[in-house]
């Protein structure tokens, strides 16, 4: 089901107050194999990203 305007717009706005993006630059090859491997585990990278910065902010606390 698509969203609609309104649903399209909310989610736009929560995304540009609340997000970010990071990024690293590797060998295209080197991505395009990371890709297929969370394919084949049935995850994203997004997942495993999200899932290896927590592991390090767990194990680096830093005070607000």
């Amino acid at each position: 089901m698509a969203l609609s305007d309104s649903q399209r717009r909310a989610n736009n706005k929560y995304i540009r107050e609340h997000m970010t993006v990071l990024g690293c630059k590797v060998r295209k090859e080197k991505a395009e194999q990371f890709k297929a491997a969370c394919k084949a585990a049935g995850t994203s990278p997004n997942a495993i990203f999200t899932q290896a910065m927590d592991k390090f902010l767990e194990e680096h606390p830093q005070e607000s």
